[in-house]
């Protein structure tokens, strides 16, 4: 529940330790269960297991992928398609947090480039653990006590909190946060209050009060932490996840106590229980909803949008709970052997997730040919556009590339969360595609710059104070002056107002701010100019939504192809007046 409402657009800002809470809740089950098996076998049946996890998570998850082929095929901008086909086989491999981490993906903007897969990254972790752990635990009972393994755990759990004390880079949160390594404290946690206490453990009546004043403590303490503790802030990296994890600890305590404890009793409500039942499901299917389900698409905004979303998910989850999870799980295939079921239907999740990535065509009326294209030979590149930006820039650039006017290229060069904060961003790889292409207009857009934060004096901080804003504003100039050449023009592109659940008074005032900056940075730097996207697309504060009865920015933000055709056309069109009347 906590991670649907944090997905929900951020309503509950520290719903993300919900997957904390469930990584130690998943290490205390696990374990316990493997060591339970040992006492009363005294072995461990490895493939058994690993055959109970696989009917448990696999189905529901090779269910997901036709919808996720669906969405790219039919749904997704050019742009995600690449990155979406990515995420799925690395969903399907269960590594999906390690390919986030190699990406240099930052998971703390996933508003801003949702991806319908952005989630799994914590289902890798947990079967890698489901993986591996048995194999351990298995050796190390084969030979030693359940003491010696508990001695393994603290050691490892060190490891771990050590690592995310070194690893830990303020403005490279997601390597920690995602990491196997880093976030291995959690799960081991649980697995160690496994060795010391057991699922039926028999307690005295005293020591259940104790148990439920504490229980209640760290309700109230995790309560707190899950309604203020910002996913970024420097604290939860530095003891604060270790904080929340010993509260988690505490309350599976008094959930083993059973009726006897008031605390296990508030967990035990109905709705709680029911949500429980098909939380897999739930988990699985609430973020592509999200993805899907915007409020441009949805036509409401809101609490009605949360609501369909959330009634939508949960319907999902629970058709897939009754007729698919559970009859698994509990008689197994419902059809064939599962040495070949099994296999086979992977194979038909990877060709349909390779089939729906597949690049599609996109064709759209060619707009008035101007001064600047008079090449008969339609192979021949006359005129060069090259974007640069966030991911905005990518969605917008596609759009210049769908209106495929003979003659002109459009070469896309955004980077997912570029956002000028960091001197990483565009660096010289854009000044080198420069100098490699000679473009004759450069656009550089920064459309989701509004949703980053950055580290001024230990505190994160957004636009519209003055420390964001002068290092936006000089490494925008610093690169806009590396991108001027003899032979083009390049223009600073303003960011309209977003639309859905960012279009409030805080956000349009950063936006404004924003804007401010980027007038500030071209008219720093000579041949630079300013294309106003924003007042074309948002005049006097009034944004225009729809062409044709299509959202143009489905999720607010980003840049639909055909719907925002008309602007294509616009902006391309604008460069060109300008360049002519230049030169005139």
């Amino acid at each position: 529940m906590g991670v649907l409402l944090f997905h929900a657009r951020g309503a509950l800002p520290g719903g993300y330790l919900g997957v904390d809470l469930f990584f130690v809740l998943s290490g205390f089950l696990i374990t316990s269960l493997l060591l339970r098996e040992h006492r009363d076998t005294g072995r461990i049946a490895l493939g058994a297991f690993w055959v109970r996890r696989a009917r448990r998570l696999f189905p529901a998850l090779l269910a997901l992928m036709p919808a996720i082929a669906i969405y790219a095929r039919y749904i997704a901008r050019p742009g995600e398609i690449h990155a979406i086909r990515g995420d799925a086989l690395a969903t399907l491999g269960y590594v999906a947090n390690w390919r986030a981490i190699f990406a240099h993906a930052n998971y703390w903007q996933l508003f801003a480039a949702p991806s319908p897969l952005e989630h799994t990254w914590s289902l890798s972790i947990e079967e890698q653990f489901y993986v591996v752990w048995p194999v351990v635990v298995a050796l190390v009972l084969r030979r030693l006590s359940s003491r010696s393994l508990l001695v393994l755990i603290v050691a490892l759990t060190a490891l771990s909190m050590a690592a995310m004390s070194a690893l830990f880079d303020p403005l490279h949160v997601s390597r920690v946060y995602l990491g196997t390594d880093t976030r291995a404290a959690g799960v081991l946690a649980g697995a160690a209050l496994a060795t010391v206490i057991s699922l039926d453990a028999p307690w005295s009546a005293r020591a259940v009060r104790v148990l439920d004043a504490l229980g209640a403590a760290c309700a109230l303490g995790l309560a707190v932490a899950w309604w203020k503790l910002d996913g970024t802030n420097p604290f939860l990296y530095r003891g604060g996840f270790w904080l929340t994890e010993i509260a988690v600890l505490v309350l599976i305590v008094c959930a083993t106590c059973g009726t006897r404890s008031v605390v296990a009793r508030a967990l035990s409500i109905r709705p709680l229980r029911l949500l429980g039942t098909i939380s897999y499901g739930a988990y699985l299917w609430h973020w592509p909803v999200n993805v899907f389900l915007t409020a441009e698409r949805a036509h409401v905004r809101g609490p009605w949008l949360l609501a369909i979303q959330f009634a939508v998910t949960l319907a999902i989850a629970i058709v897939s709970y009754r007729f698919l999870e559970r009859p698994i799980r509990l008689r197994g295939s419902p059809f064939g052997r599962p040495l070949y079921v099994v296999p086979a239907a992977t194979a038909l999740a990877v060709f349909l997730v390779v089939l729906g990535t597949r690049a599609r065509d996109l064709h759209l009326p060619a707009i008035r040919t101007t001064a600047l294209d008079r090449s008969p030979v339609s192979s021949r590149v006359s005129f060069r556009v090259m974007v640069l930006g966030d991911s905005t820039a990518n969605s917008l650039g596609w759009g210049l590339r769908a209106i495929n006017q003979r003659g002109i290229a459009v070469e896309l060069l955004g980077q997912d969360g570029c956002t000028m904060l960091r001197d990483s961003c565009g660096g010289s790889h854009w000044t080198e595609r420069t100098r490699a292409l000679h473009p004759n207009a450069t656009l550089v857009f920064l459309g989701g710059a509004f949703l980053h934060a950055y580290p001024i004096g230990g505190v994160w901080r957004s636009s519209c104070h003055p420390g964001w804003d002068d290092r936006f504003e000089r490494n925008l100039a610093r690169h806009l002056g590396d991108l001027t050449s003899r032979e083009g023009r390049v223009w600073a592109v303003t960011s309209p107002y977003p639309l859905g659940n960012y279009d409030n008074a805080t956000v349009r005032a950063e936006v404004d701010c924003i804007n401010g900056s980027i007038r500030r940075a071209a008219a720093s730097v000579r041949r630079v100019e300013v294309l106003d996207l924003a007042e074309r697309l948002c005049p006097r504060g009034v944004c225009q939504r729809e062409s044709d009865g299509h959202p143009i920015r489905p999720d607010g933000v980003h840049y639909d192809v055909a719907a925002a055709a008309g602007l294509s056309r616009w902006v391309l069109g604008e460069i060109q007046r300008q360049l002519i009347a230049q030169r005139e």
